[in-house]
């Protein structure tokens, strides 16, 4: 707008209303309209922008004024949440020392506090028994899992002196996976020195993973050719015959673990399980073998006890080589051997007539069947 027109604003100075448009000043915000007085000429700006410029000031103030606030609060909320985590964290702890104390063991402490942690970082409040049910719940876990999960906060709750209505959830149980003994050999082949070691171990004992990573250089006797086993999970310990492939392979391993065989007592066997995985799939993809990707740590055990129930149809002795407190956990190996061996069975046959020929077969393995014009008849399945 061009100076010298009209305007109707009234001179902040003298009060009168001759006033005119006297063009514009640019400043950081906008363009702003100048006035002139013409009764005591006095330039001033519009109204309006002064306004504008104080609510604009107004606006930034209450906006500062709640970052302060929003500031203040969330530090505040930082350092109350931090204060609850440490609280868990300790309570956590102290759980897992309860634990100790009880008796239990060292994978079972273990596993319980990982399950606790999970269920806190996902939401769940161990002071209230139904975040917990819901957090469970939501999980896509298995049902054993969740069940373990479940068992986890019932041990946290009893020592806290607390109690919920424990969730159910139904275990299906499936039977495990039993590879071919030359599907095992191939993996052990493919895998590192010390790996192949170690799996070779399963297979002979058919010792739980546990039971092998502790192994100690003393629990192996190379003059008799057996290693004695310490229990995990309540099991019994035994002594195992081992073969002189095995033995070789172990007195080949550097001993680079002090007193033990496979591992210092600070290392986990979860990181052996993932080198495993590792060694497994380049050795699967290598032979075209899909079916070595369901070799775990613990399927050695199965196969063990699988092919001794299949060997020598006696479940006492399957019991005694793999530890069980009780026969109803050898049962499992006998529905593995019919699932897996029904109608295959295939046997070695020989015949002796000398007292020296029945000795060798016998220890050997074979066992009797008939006699035949002075010869006797001995068999042995095949593995």
């Amino acid at each position: 707008m061009k100076g010298g027109e009209e305007a109707s604003r009234e001179c902040p100075n003298c009060h009168s209303r001759k006033n005119w448009k006297d063009g514009f000043r640019d400043t950081s915000c906008r363009s702003v309209q100048r006035l002139i007085c013409r009764d005591c000429g006095y330039r001033f700006s519009d109204k309006s922008y002064k306004d504008s410029l104080l609510n604009e000031n107004r606006q930034l103030c209450a906006q500062l004024e709640a970052k302060k606030l929003d500031a203040a609060t969330e530090t505040k909320t930082v350092a109350g949440e931090y204060s609850t985590q440490l609280k868990v964290d300790s309570k956590i702890l102290e759980h897992a020392w309860w634990l100790q104390k009880n008796g239990r063991s060292e994978t079972t402490i273990e596993s319980r506090v990982k399950l606790l942690k999970t269920l806190v970082k996902r939401g769940a409040n161990l002071n209230d028994p139904e975040t917990v049910k819901d957090v469970i719940a939501k999980q896509t876990w298995c049902a054993g899992r969740k069940n373990n999960a479940s068992d986890a906060y019932s041990a946290y709750l009893k020592m806290v002196g607390g109690k919920w209505e424990k969730p159910q959830y139904k275990t299906v149980r499936k039977l495990p996976f039993i590879p071919k003994e030359t599907e095992i050999d191939q993996l052990i082949a493919g895998c590192s020195k010390r790996m192949a070691t170690f799996l070779q171990m399963l297979k002979e004992t058919g010792a739980r993973c546990g039971e092998i990573w502790w192994l100690k250089w003393e629990d192996i006797d190379f003059e008799s050719k057996v290693v004695s086993i310490t229990p995990e999970k309540n099991s019994n310990p035994r002594t195992i015959r081992l073969s002189l492939k095995l033995l070789e392979m172990l007195q080949r391993l550097p001993k680079a673990y002090g007193n033990r065989v496979f591992s210092f007592s600070d290392m986990r066997v979860d990181h052996h399980g993932l080198s495993l995985s590792r060694q497994r799939k380049r050795i699967a993809n290598k032979l075209n073998n899909p079916r070595l990707l369901k070799i775990h740590f613990h399927t050695f055990r199965y196969w063990r006890g699988t092919t001794l129930y299949h060997k020598t149809k006696d479940p006492y002795f399957v019991q005694q080589q793999l530890g069980h407190k009780s026969i109803k956990n050898t049962e499992l190996y006998v529905q593995l051997d019919h699932a897996y061996f029904e109608g295959e069975d295939e046997y070695i046959s020989k015949v002796a007539k000398t007292q020296k020929e029945i000795l060798f077969l016998i220890d050997q393995g074979f066992e009797y069947v008939t006699e035949f014009e002075g010869v006797k008849f001995f068999r042995k399945r095949k593995l």
